[in-house]
């Protein structure tokens, strides 16, 4: 009964939140699209819209006209033959582009050295980061209760595992630019940290152990992902940077669905009610360490763009 109030009451508040981060989404936060990405499909007219809104929110002036663009792409076609922008008139038209960038990511050995290690860094973090995320309340509901600790403590303790992570986002993005240690060594130390914290949740059960260590994995977590989504676009040429953080955000959130399916299986081999907890750790704190291993064979001339 305490494991399945704690999870009632956790899929109402996280319903709740999604919900709330839907409408400032939608009506609050209004993003425009990128002026490249406009100006690509031929929309010049908004791309200088978006840049007069930057300009005005920087308190500046945007002093780029549409006759301008239209000069440069003029003399750009009269140069070289061909225009600047891209003409997607059709389906198929589409389809041939959107091929024409993915074969992109296999053009040379350290392409698709780095297409491969970016795609298995995914799977990686998304699986080990849905195991952990989706097991996280029912595992910390049963060891909290093989301790006779309250639903409430319960909760305190979930503000105290999560509130570390935005520290982890700022620490991140400091690490990011240190020229000391930068994208590489941020990504490899904080994912070794990652598992070795699921790996040691594993192994204790007491009030501080499950606060500490699952505040350890997710402070480490933020600062990963923060890294990594930041550095991804850098890594691969301008024209194909969207395909490839399109791609590689596929290969995680496939396998963010299929691993809960793999982790339940693992769950549900435990004979009693409590289920198998420590294989369902073992494989978050397993595939998270594959992560240290993928980048720490990323390309190293990639990693300083």
């Amino acid at each position: 009964m305490f494991v399945f109030c704690i999870l009632t009451h956790a899929r109402y508040t996280l319903g709740g939140l999604t919900l709330l981060v839907f409408v400032l989404r939608s009506v609050v936060f209004r993003f425009q699209e990128s002026p490249k990405f406009l100006l690509y499909r031929g929309k010049d007219a908004q791309a200088i819209e978006v840049l007069e809104n930057i300009a005005l929110y920087n308190k500046t002036t945007c002093n780029l006209t549409l006759e301008q663009l239209q000069a440069v792409e003029q003399e750009h076609s009269s140069i070289n033959g061909n225009s600047l922008r891209e003409e997607l008139p059709t389906w198929s038209g589409s389809i041939k582009a959107e091929l024409s960038r993915f074969k992109i990511l296999f053009s040379s050995p350290q392409m698709v050295r780095l297409t491969i290690l970016v795609w298995l860094t995914y799977i990686c973090d998304f699986t080990g980061f849905t195991v952990a995320g989706s097991y996280l309340p029912r595992i910390i509901a049963l060891k909290n209760g093989a301790l006779n600790l309250s639903l409430d403590y319960t909760y305190r303790s979930y503000i105290l595992i999560y509130l570390p992570g935005t520290v982890g986002v700022l620490l991140g993005s400091l690490l990011y630019r240190t020229p000391s240690i930068g994208r590489k060594y941020t990504m490899v130390v904080s994912s070794l940290l990652m598992s070795v914290s699921i790996f040691v949740f594993s192994t204790v059960n007491s009030p501080a152990s499950n606060i500490g260590l699952n505040a350890m994995e997710y402070f480490f977590q933020s600062m990963f992902n923060a890294v990594l989504y930041g550095w991804t676009p850098e890594a691969f040429p301008a024209p194909i940077r969207g395909t490839a953080c399109g791609v590689a955000s596929f290969w995680g959130r496939l396998f963010g669905i299929v691993s809960p399916l793999v982790a339940q299986h693992l769950y549900a081999r435990s004979r009693d009610d409590k289920g198998d907890v420590n294989s369902v750790l073992y494989l978050a704190g397993g595939v998270t360490l594959g992560c240290v291993i993928t980048t720490a064979l990323l390309p190293g001339k990639m990693l300083k763009r």
